[in-house]
């Protein structure tokens, strides 16, 4: 075991307030380094203690593989190297005061491989002492040389990890869809690409794939690919690997198998058992999916969408499963993981994942507009739309995803289009490997289908998220008031349906509704219109819902 590996294992003995990377809030990594180990690179911390009473982490002590860091009240900030402790010793003994009581005297003593010294003991103030001292010896102990001790990036997404991880993440992927009838069919062949191109491979890459995916014959074992991640993996981020490797396929199996649970499929328990990931791991890498799913298809708002952010991270700690390992990959939904990273820091939660320095500074998005323009958005209506922001931004994502994804099975197509030219050449010996090659056609043809429906999906729910969803009446009217704006108006009722609504007190009142069945085009030209009208406009929508409303209020009393 790795010394970080060990750290990051046995440094919940030392109290309550121990957080271990990759779930180091965002908060306490920022307020550790600035009251205890400024200039440190944040990718490289292990594990935060916290002594301070309001929690904000400047006090406490802070581990790297390399180094301790500690900060305590009048005792200042220190750093040590661990590679030069020979062992650390706790000493209790007893003093005699002065009115004649005995008081125990508590002390930690690091000794150093250079013959010297240091009492500690000030500078971890609010750490059990004898805990600590247990764990710098298991520290020392499971070293084998100087050469063990050092600093690594804790969690970078898969994009970033080395081609060789890469393609046998996917081959174990493949495995999946081949496992219950030798063959990847149309939805399965366009989800793999889809997550091919969430991690980036170049085109030399995808062609070893793209021949992996269309012969099941030359499949490698789970057990050669999983030895070769476990090998080639970092320690500190194998956990993280496994679990997201798994929630990959048990999105697949997802796809077609929604109401049956993962339990039912026998590569996936097998799975789940070589890769020693409990079962409430896993039924917590199912709720995670989940979520990802009902973004889009409950059509949350930004409101929304950080509550149920916040219920996955505050759940993931309890179970194991750090919330890198949902995103490592990206959303199953087919955003990439620097796009939910960007997502995220736009809603305050940047930190969140854990994630590289190097990639979380990737696009990170932010959210405009404060104090009195936020208050006049309100006020019109129009902060529900600004509320979607989140859920357009995944779109686009997803429709990025999905023509890039798109382009890649043209290649396939045109690639094996060229095998079939070949073989037809070849003459009637050939037949076989003909109907197999038009037989693969055929399935890339309809996973470009698939891919191209996702597309226009998105494409539809991108302008949905950008439509109100109720209608203001009111302001409508106004807005078109005149025969010249008299189509507008009718355009604009057409797309929406009267529904009636009883509130608690038995009254029932009218209200307008979007028709979301409509199509992509005709949902496009509503939103010109509103665009037309200055419906979307903070000072036009104001002046209108209050000229409506005087007008309204005018009716009431005049009769």
């Amino acid at each position: 075991m790795s010394v970080e590996k060990y750290i990051k294992e046995n440094v919940k003995i030392l109290g309550d307030k121990v957080f271990i990377a990759p779930d180091i809030p965002e908060k306490k990594i920022n307020g550790a380094i600035s009251g205890m180990a400024q200039g440190l690179n944040p990718d490289y911390v292990l594990a935060i203690v916290d002594t301070t009473i309001f929690g904000s982490a400047k006090e406490g002590c802070l581990f790297t593989g390399e180094y301790l860091y500690t900060n305590a009240l009048g005792a200042g900030t220190d750093k040590i190297q661990l590679s030069t402790i020979s062992k650390a010793e706790y000493i209790c003994t007893e003093v005699k005061k002065d009115n004649g009581k005995i008081e125990e005297k508590k002390e930690v003593i690091f000794h150093f491989k250079n013959g010297e010294s240091k009492n500690i003991t000030d500078n971890i103030r609010g750490i059990s002492y004898e805990k600590f001292t247990e764990l710098i010896n298991g520290i020392v102990e499971q070293a084998q040389d100087e050469s063990d001790f050092v600093s690594k990036s804790q969690t970078c997404p898969l994009s970033m990890m080395d081609i060789g991880i890469k393609k046998a993440y996917i081959k174990l992927v493949c495995n999946f869809t081949f496992s219950d009838d030798n063959e990847i069919d149309a939805e399965e062949y366009a989800e793999i690409i889809s997550l091919i191109v969430r991690i980036e491979m170049d085109a030399d890459d995808r062609l070893e794939i793209r021949g992996y995916m269309t012969d099941h014959t030359n499949v490698e074992s789970n057990e050669e690919l999983l030895s070769y991640l476990s090998e080639n993996v970092e320690e500190v981020s194998y956990d993280v690997v496994k679990k997201s490797l798994l929630k990959d396929i048990i999105y697949i199996f997802r796809k077609k198998n929604k109401e049956l649970s993962w339990k039912e499929n026998q590569f996936i328990v097998k799975l789940h058992n070589d890769l020693e990931i409990d079962e409430e791991q896993v039924e917590y890498i199912v709720t995670a999916i989940k979520n990802d799913e009902e973004i889009l298809a409950q059509r949350k708002n930004d409101t929304e969408i950080t509550k149920s952010m916040k219920d996955l991270a505050s759940k993931a700690t309890a179970v194991g499963v750090p919330l890198a390992a949902v995103y490592l990959s990206g959303s199953v939904m087919g955003v990439s993981a620097a796009g939910i990273t960007s997502g995220l820091a736009s809603l305050g939660m940047g930190g969140i994942l854990g994630f590289s320095s190097m990639f979380t500074g990737i696009g990170v998005a932010v959210l405009l507009g404060v104090g009195t323009y936020k208050g006049v958005k309100r006020i019109t209506g129009l902060s529900d739309l600004e509320n979607n922001k989140q859920r357009e931004m995944m779109l686009q994502a997803i429709i990025r995803n999905s023509q890039r994804s798109l382009n890649y099975l043209i290649e396939d197509v045109n690639e094996i289009t060229r095998r079939l030219q070949i073989e037809i050449e070849k003459g009637l010996e050939s037949e076989v490997k003909i109907k197999k090659i038009s037989a693969m056609i055929s399935m890339l043809t309809k996973g470009a289908q698939v891919t191209s429906d996702r597309i226009q999906y998105a494409e539809t729910e991108k302008i949905i998220s950008k439509l109100p969803e109720k209608l203001d009446l009111t302001r409508v009217t106004e807005l078109t008031e005149g025969a010249t704006k008299e189509k507008i108006r009718d355009l604009i009722l057409s797309c929406y349906l009267k529904k009636e609504i009883t509130n608690e007190e038995g009254i029932t009142s009218d209200y307008m509704v979007l028709d979301d069945t409509i199509p992509c085009n005709k949902l496009q030209e509503l939103h010109d219109a509103f665009e037309g009208i200055g419906y979307f406009n903070v000072g036009d929508a104001a002046i209108a819902s209050v000229k409506g409303a005087a007008k309204s209020f005018m009716k009431s009393i005049m009769g």
